[in-house]
């Protein structure tokens, strides 16, 4: 089944975080300096990124009615979608767009614990990748823990600094966190589309309900609102918004390649058991309540039987 431009815009930023791993990791192990890791990274992106038109290319240049036919009728869908429901994604959209604004333009970040912003400062000014401490500004003594050493989001983050020159708190707490957040959206618009096919009345009242609930549900710091908002640019929020809701959906799509791509980019962003994170946790879960139907079913046969 061909990819939607929801599924192809998720899963390549997992594939974006994965490359970034595999840079990280390169200059973390090599001792690289971060403007060697910088351009490794580049490279890998703009690899996948010509990896990723030349399909697209192909198809535009080699004419296929088929794909035609699917674009179209995807294009008339949301335009007919629009027109049926103007009101509905009105109050979508604005309510995104208040979000963007209201959170990140105007609202504090949660810090507390968090070092986020100045290891990146650190990694910039040393131009380094963990070899400085970013509260002491001395070198490490005792050394990182490695399963912290190789989450690769910090130096991503230093890496888009020094390419586009925006400061560590601008991209932290402002840049990356609507990236987040709108992410975040697209993979619950794929579980619209899979709850409520072919009813778009629904689909945009389940956008419009989880719209709600991320700014009615960020008064805890165990809600998932609260990480976006608050915290958008680190690996839970990552993991909370985008990772989870999507490796459950491709499980219970037997989509596996999305399924390995989550479990994959959980290990890169957020703590784990090196690699058995929650999204393992939810994929087995599912395999088993699978299993377990499947078993019921066979036993229900053979009693008919």
């Amino acid at each position: 089944m061909q990819k939607t431009t929801s599924e192809k815009l998720i899963e390549g930023s997992l594939i974006v975080i994965g490359l970034a791993e595999a840079a990280h990791l390169a200059a973390l192990f090599l001792k690289l300096p971060l403007r060697t890791c910088a351009w490794i990274m580049a490279v890998l992106f703009l690899f996948a990124l010509v990896a990723a038109v030349c399909p697209w290319v192909i198809r535009r240049v080699i004419p296929n009615k088929q794909n035609k036919e699917k674009k179209e009728a995807g294009g008339r869908r949301l335009l007919k979608l629009f027109q049926l429901y103007p009101v509905l994604f009105v109050i979508i959209g604005a309510l995104i767009l208040f979000q963007l604004i209201w959170n990140y333009r105007m609202q504090v970040p949660y810090t507390a614990g968090d070092i986020t912003v100045e290891t990146v400062q650190t990694m910039l000014a040393a131009n380094g990748i963990y070899t400085v401490n970013p509260l002491t500004g001395q070198a490490f003594t005792t050394g990182m823990p490695l399963r912290l050493q190789i989450l690769a989001l910090p130096t991503l983050y230093a890496v888009l600094c020094s390419f586009t020159g925006i400061s560590a708190q601008l991209m932290c707490y402002g840049i990356i966190p609507g990236i987040v957040l709108l992410l975040s959206y697209l993979v619950y618009g794929r579980w619209a589309a899979y709850l409520f096919p072919k009813e778009g009345k629904k689909q945009a009242l389940f956008l419009l309900f989880v719209a709600l609930a991320y700014q009615f549900g960020c008064y805890s710091g165990a809600m998932d609102g609260f990480h976006l908002f608050f915290g958008g640019y680190r690996g839970t929020a990552v993991r909370a918004g985008i990772i989870l809701p999507y490796v459950l959906l491709c499980t219970l799509q037997q989509k596996w390649k999305g399924v390995i791509l989550c479990l994959l980019a959980e290990i890169c962003v957020a703590w784990t058991f090196y690699g058995a994170g929650y999204a393992a946790v939810t994929v087995g879960i599912v395999l088993v309540i699978r299993l377990v139907r499947q078993v019921s079913i066979r036993l229900r046969q053979k009693k008919k039987a």
